[in-house]
């Protein structure tokens, strides 16, 4: 059972979780029997970083686009790879490797990997592999990032996963939980729309205290302390980051966005940003101390 969180910042948000990629790869894997070392995992940012260090997992890659530690770690590995493509040709790339490796399954990382932003290129391209994945040696795909089910309707809807066409690939039909929201708390069926819920087999007393001690008190204090310091506002809309600090709302985890952009110009590559990430961090490793709670910053 879980006795801490794990803190951990990334380009675009900063995160308080109790539950880490990698163990929410090795939970998905036994359920569904996969041998680690048949699977294959891509990301970008420091959240990944986690899955793609895995002990025994059969290849890690990271995009061009990935931040400087994750590539510096990933191409460190053995079994790692950096691509010197971007976003979604990195993907493309590192799924044609993973097949010619004989490996079954691939866990992708949304932002960064198979989207940039607001850029969906790749939706037409990986809605063909959904058609063909886990058949005639393609690797069987599932998608595991840190946002929630609701952040992720209109990608699932761009990149098909809510085509009625899917039942027709027996793979799909014989798991369908190709949505892994929440770092892997939340398991999206993606043919009935319905969803498995991991919170309750979290540390419930650590569950509680993180969402209902430490979250409000880590949000008064940036509201107190943060926002006016770095001329930002509070956000309660998924849309509207443009110099604003957004909350979405999780279950099972602790995140707070780094705006988009500030006067139309990109934020989140700034120096500026990376004070805020920072900042962020302190408050909530000190709200943890005060709260007895036992925390890790990866």
């Amino acid at each position: 059972m879980e006795e801490k969180i794990h803190l951990i910042k990334n380009k675009a948000a900063v995160d308080a979780t109790i539950l880490t990629k990698d163990r929410a790869i090795v939970k998905y894997a036994n359920f569904h029997d996969i041998p680690l070392e048949n699977l294959a995992a891509i990301g970008d940012g420091t959240t990944d970083l986690p899955m793609l260090t895995l002990e025994g997992i059969g290849l890690a890659g990271a995009p061009a686009n990935s931040q400087a530690r994750v590539k510096e770690t990933v191409g460190s590995l053995p079994n790692g790879w950096v691509s010197s493509e971007e976003v979604f040709d990195a993907f493309i790339e590192f799924y044609n490797i993973a097949r010619d490796s004989g490996l079954t399954n691939i866990i992708s990382d949304r932002d960064g990997v198979l989207k940039w932003k607001n850029d969906m290129r790749g939706a037409r391209d990986f809605r063909q592999i959904l058609d063909y994945m886990g058949n005639n040696r393609n690797p069987f795909v599932t998608v595991l990032t840190g946002s929630g089910v609701t952040q992720n309707l209109e990608f699932m809807d761009i990149y098909g996963f809510n085509d009625p066409n899917l039942r027709s690939n027996k793979a799909i039909r014989d798991n369908p939980y190709i949505l892994l929201a929440e770092g892997g708390l939340i398991h999206f069926d993606v043919i009935h729309g319905e969803t498995i819920n991991l919170c309750r087999k979290l540390n419930q007393d650590l569950l509680d205290k993180l969402k209902n001690d430490f979250e409000p008190e880590v949000a008064d204090k940036i509201k107190s302390r943060v926002l006016d310091d770095f001329g930002l506002e509070w956000s309660s809309d998924y849309n509207d980051q443009e110099g604003k600090i957004y909350r979405p709302p999780k279950q099972g985890m602790v995140t707070f966005n780094i705006p988009r952009q500030v006067n139309n110009n990109d934020y989140r590559n700034t120096e500026e940003s990376e004070m805020l990430r920072n900042k962020i961090i302190d408050i909530m490793a000190e709200t943890a101390e005060e709260k007895n709670i036992h925390y890790e910053i990866l």
